[in-house]
């Protein structure tokens, strides 16, 4: 055995390390491109607990991937409702001739769509009720302290 080559050890080829804003970039193109968190993480050589503690520690990344997240939500609902109103359509063959044609449609998945569609206009309505309600309380705890920084400015006008 030709001793220069057993002294020698063999390095496996090392990818490149990446600067953590370069690997969040990555991650997100990745993310958007397949759509699943895992498969992005590990296309990145990350972990998904490493991308959860990204959004954690980083706002600008948590925002980004929460407008990722959005977008992808929204395709996929637009999906679902081109799906919702397509009319699968089957020919009725007597004989070898088309005598008729039957006309489908995925009911369950209109009735789906509507229900989803309903439940997020009444969580938009709730939130505005919220948000009234929130306004209201702080408004009457303003009244409140004002009042109560008036009572304690004339008694110390009148202790003096």
């Amino acid at each position: 055995m030709d001793p220069e080559i057993s002294d020698t050890t063999i390095q496996p080829f090392a990818a490149k390390k990446r600067s953590l804003p370069r690997q969040q970039a990555y991650f997100l193109r990745q993310f958007q491109r397949c759509g699943r968190v895992g498969e992005a993480a590990a296309r990145t050589g990350v972990t998904p607990r490493t991308v959860q503690r990204w959004r954690a520690n980083h706002p600008r990344f948590a925002d980004r991937y929460d407008r990722l997240v959005e977008m992808r939500i929204s395709m996929m609902e637009d999906d679902l409702i081109l799906r919702a109103h397509h009319v699968e359509r089957r020919p009725v063959l007597y004989r070898g001739n088309q005598i008729a044609s039957v006309e489908r449609r995925n009911d369950r998945l209109a009735m789906y769509v509507m229900n989803r569609l309903d439940r997020a206009r009444h969580r938009a309505e709730d939130r505005a009720e919220r948000r009234e309600l929130a306004e209201l309380r702080l408004s009457a705890e303003n009244r409140l302290l004002e009042r109560t920084a008036d009572a304690l400015a004339k008694k110390l006008q009148n202790e003096s």
